[in-house]
Formats: structure tokens, sequence, C-alpha cells
């Protein structure tokens, strides 16, 4: 074991985790989904997706903002538009990759969407679940414009002047 590090066993890192978020608000089922989420990432090698993970939604300026109820925007038979109630993405993506299970073992296809939310985690988590329903997945995913698009860390056109 390297020199500072610890140890936990997946039901330690569970609990730690568990307990953690719901010391900070979050209830009983919110804090499960989220601790699962972050414990399965640690158990794929993405340490910084793992439990430190959590210090990171604290420190975010989204978790100082009220959340609200994750609710439906829209709904078809094969798709759903969620608010995500400005909750962190490891909830919002849960409840938005269930729904997409349940449209599209009835129906055969889903297009889900999810705004207002916040640190989905590791992307690769929804798919899988989508996956070990039996089902084919894509997803997709957004973020603020603090992430330069491919070739625009130089400057593409000549200057103005």
């Amino acid at each position: 074991m390297a020199p500072g590090r610890i140890n936990l066993s997946v039901a330690e890192a569970r609990e730690l985790a568990e307990s953690a978020l719901r010391g900070v608000g979050f209830d009983d089922g919110e804090a499960r989904i989220i601790a699962d989420h972050v414990v399965d990432a640690a158990l794929c090698g993405y340490e910084y997706s793992g439990l430190a993970k959590i210090l990171n939604i604290l420190e975010s300026e989204h978790f100082k903002l009220p959340r609200r109820p994750i609710k439906v925007l829209r709904e078809t038979d094969v798709s759903v538009a969620f608010d995500g109630g400005n909750n962190v993405g490891m909830l919002s993506l849960f409840y938005a990759s269930e729904a997409t299970i349940k449209k599209a073992a009835a129906h055969g296809i889903a297009l889900v969407s999810v705004t207002d939310a916040w640190m989905s985690g590791r992307s690769a988590y929804y798919v899988e679940m989508i996956a070990n329903a039996g089902l084919v997945a894509i997803h997709t995913a957004a973020s603020s414009r603090l992430v330069a698009p491919l070739g625009g860390v130089r400057r593409c056109s000549a200057r103005i002047q």
C-alpha cells in the first residue's frame, strides 16, 4: 500500500460515502444512488471519480443553490425531457437512465434528455445500466464553455484589425 493511502472494502466505502452524503442533506435513496456511482467509478479505476468526487460535489457552486424535484418537461411514448432541478447529475441521469430502460423496453427505442443538472460522474455508468437491461445506448453530454472545442486553442482565422 502506498504511503498515505487508505484501503476500504466495497461495503466500507459505500457506507462512508452514504454517511457523508446524508450528512450534507441528501436523503437515504439519493445518498445510495450517488454512493453506488462513486464506488463503481473507483472500482473501474477512476479514482478521481471515486469517493473524492463527493468533495467536488460539496465544493460546486451548484451545490450551494437550492435543489428542486426532478420533473418531466415533455413526454411521449418513446421520449421524455427532464428538468434536473439543479440536482447533481449522478441523481438526474440515474433517473433518466431508468426512464430510458422503461421506454425502450416497451417501445424498442427511447430518447431521453436532462437539463439543469451538473457533475454527472462517469458517463459509462449510465450506458452500462441500459446495456445490463439488454438494450443498446448512445450517451452524449454537453458542458459549459469552459471546455475548448477541438482546435479551439489556436486561432483558426486571420486577425481582423
